[in-house]
């Protein structure tokens, strides 16, 4: 075990994860060459009821990142950004619909639909009885058009088509995207020094987007590590499984194997990876060695974790997210329109990979 903390102290670099489709032609091109290529509509946890002391507001911002909307709302009605809920970051370049919550006994007079700032209007006002907060959220529908394609005419087609039904039938491997890890992978550096010497990022929200950025990296080198040997989708002694319709998690023992590798084939049920933290374990046996191993690849034990105290529980996620409504079609100059819906915390990158591949993909 000494000779796995030879790497203690050094840099950890991001970790190339596999496709799922590596063995099918990517398209190549562009997305975001203008923000009607890439639409988000928010899918909330909740619907607001109509009372209550916060206004709920429906958004829609063009080319605005997340900090500029909160800025411009907070100037407009004169609240502080830290009262404005949202349950979760939208892209900058993009079209994007989303809810806002704002505390009604500090507006002076109620909102309305319409432009409230460049490139910001409200959609929708209504009332609820708490604050939105992150999470908050069921998923986002996305409309994506992809440009500049390396592949044209029925190239195109045949390798858009293989792609997305092989996505249909087998589901994705849900990784974490780039933009978890900060730019160039500043947040996950902070992490992991603080890990290696103690020495916490300035902040609590620093803190808790560094602990989260080793969890994340440590999720996406053990879900590339099945992928890759062939377990992804496939039940490994030890394994934590969590079900599609409700979340609940469970394990089986031996017997249960065979019955278990059945629900996992019919998409009932998917294998969970690790987001170590000081709270939550791995799994147990063939499949927490296989957790271990990775960790300890990363210059890491299990207990380091501890450090992250209420900054990084830690927790399971699970290795595939099932694409909803996924659909495409071909435009002009061989474009192609991508629809599709995600789950909350799943990276629409990550999909957009599959067909681009990953570097075309974070253009």
């Amino acid at each position: 075990m000494s000779a796995d903390r030879d790497n203690k102290g050094a840099e950890v670099s991001i970790s190339a994860c596999p496709p799922l489709t590596a063995a099918l032609p990517s398209v190549g091109g562009r997305i975001k060459v203008e923000p009607e290529d890439f639409i988000v509509e928010e899918l909330p946890a909740y619907q607001p009821c109509g009372e209550g002391q916060h206004f709920f507001l429906r958004v829609e911002k063009r080319d605005v990142d997340a900090r500029g909307m909160t800025r411009q709302l907070s100037r407009c009605f004169g609240v502080k950004r830290r009262d404005i809920g949202t349950a979760g970051l939208k892209d900058r370049r993009a079209i994007t619909r989303q809810w806002v919550s704002l505390p009604a006994h500090k507006i002076d007079q109620a909102p309305r639909p319409g432009a409230v700032g460049e490139g910001i209007e409200i959609l929708e006002v209504s009332r609820h009885r708490n604050k939105l907060r992150t999470g908050h959220l069921e998923g986002n529908r996305f409309e994506v058009r992809i440009r500049n394609t390396e592949l044209t005419g029925e190239a195109l087609r045949e390798a858009v088509e293989q792609v997305g039904k092989d996505i249909r039938r087998r589901g994705l491997p849900n990784y974490f995207g780039q933009q978890r890890f900060g730019n160039e992978g500043s947040t996950l550096q902070a992490g992991m020094k603080w890990l290696n010497s103690g020495e916490k990022p300035q902040g609590r929200f620093l803190q808790r987007m560094g602990a989260s950025a080793v969890q994340s990296e440590v999720f996406n080198r053990v879900l590339s590590r099945r992928l890759t040997e062939g377990s992804w989708k496939s039940v490994v002694d030890g394994d934590i499984f969590e079900k599609t319709d409700t979340g609940g998690r469970f394990w089986i023992d031996a017997s249960e194997r065979e019955e278990t590798q059945r629900r996992l084939d019919a998409g009932e049920i998917v294998v969970t990876g690790p987001m170590p933290g000081s709270k939550q374990g791995l799994a147990d046996k063939e499949a927490g060695r296989l957790e271990r191993d990775v960790i300890a690849g990363m210059g890491l034990r299990a207990g380091d974790f501890a450090v992250f105290g209420r900054r990084g529980r830690g927790t399971r996620r699970a290795m595939t997210v099932y694409v909803e409504q996924l659909n495409w079609e071909f435009g002009a100059q061989d474009m192609v329109r991508l629809t599709f819906v995600l789950e909350a915390g799943s990276y629409a990158t990550v999909l957009l990979g599959e067909f681009m591949g990953r570097e075309a993909a974070r253009s």
